[in-house]
């Protein structure tokens, strides 16, 4: 039998109402109701501490398989280490995200550390597969990469996808939004800007930019399908991010500006026109002038969008992927 313990109550939906409806058993392991989407690092700490762990305690025989959805995957492989918690047939852990180096070095110790015969990782990113290959020494087999799409809530209705001219840029982890402002510096387009309080965003020189933070998914759904270009300034630190606001833009059909990044290349290809290098302010610059300026350039772009959606849709759903995963 399949068995999930979950972090956070109504996440990964798509995933745990498929596995659900084929038997999957869902134990709670965080708090009851759901914190925000984008969670400090002492929250994760602390949630990691909490007592609702011991809810894992006869959650799972030794036969089952078990998912693991979020940070919690650590003290529970602890607790398996220590004879606390049964060692199922299959453990594979999901959504443990991290953007600094420091703490990737840290939890990779801790991986090689608590791993067994069993135990595996789906990735969200390449960059986080080879990873758990090469310093957490994984096997190959144990490592499942997963093309991450959700059933994301505010979708905007067609009627409202329009072109009010302006640059609309969001999300939270890994943002380069200094290079992204640097960039508008020479731009008279507006720039609307949907971020996290966590983001460190000094926008008070840069003329016509406005700053929203933690906005509702359908207001910033609705920023973005009334834009004219989205641009997405990553660093090149990281793994899995920026594919929620990605998904955002394909269903949209938006054109794309957006810095090099292979958890973005995995869904739009390496030859999409629109990227542009790593901390490279003048190529973003032009990039952007080009996708504002030249109808043509724009229309590319939008055609590169509809065909990497039109893909997607014609993946499995992302709960018979990771069922899949399971049962292997």
């Amino acid at each position: 039998m399949i068995q999930i313990l979950l972090s956070q109550p109504d996440s990964y939906r798509d995933v745990i109402e498929h596995l659900q409806s084929n038997g999957a058993h869902v134990t709670l392991i965080g708090p009851e109701k759901k914190t925000a989407n984008i969670r400090k690092k002492k929250d994760i700490l602390t949630s990691m501490l909490s007592p609702a762990l011991l809810r894992a305690r006869g959650a799972w025989k030794r036969e089952d398989r078990v998912l693991v959805v979020g940070w919690q995957a650590l003290p529970v492989l602890a607790m398996i280490k220590m004879g606390l918690l049964p060692r199922p047939k299959k453990l594979l852990l999901m959504a443990c995200f991290i953007h600094g180096q420091r703490a990737r070095r840290v939890v990779n110790r801790l991986w090689r550390y608590l791993r067994f015969p069993g135990l595996g990782f789906i990735a969200f990113s390449q960059g986080e597969v080879r990873n758990l290959i090469e310093e957490v020494e994984m096997p190959a087999s144990s490592v499942h990469f997963h093309l991450w799409r959700q059933e994301l809530d505010g979708q905007t209705a067609a009627s409202a996808i329009t072109d009010e001219g302006y640059i609309f840029s969001g999300g939270f982890s890994n943002r380069d939004y200094d290079l992204l402002l640097a960039a508008k510096q020479d731009i008279d387009t507006p720039l609307m800007i949907v971020a996290s309080e966590q983001n460190q965003i000094d926008a008070s020189a840069s003329i016509g930019t406005t700053v929203h933070r933690d906005l509702p998914e359908a207001a910033f759904e609705v920023l973005l399908a009334k834009s004219r270009v989205v641009a997405m300034p990553l660093l090149s630190q990281g793994e899995a991010c920026g594919q929620s606001v990605l998904l955002r833009v394909l269903r949209n059909g938006k054109p794309l500006i957006a810095t090099r990044h292979e958890a973005i290349e995995a869904y739009l290809g390496p030859a999409y026109p629109g990227f542009v290098p790593h901390g490279d302010v003048d190529a973003m610059r032009s990039a952007l002038i080009r996708a504002l300026r030249e109808p043509a350039f724009r229309a590319s772009l939008s055609s590169d969008i509809v065909k990497a959606w039109q893909r997607l849709e014609k993946r499995n759903s992302p709960g018979e992927e990771i069922e899949q995963f399971l049962l292997s």
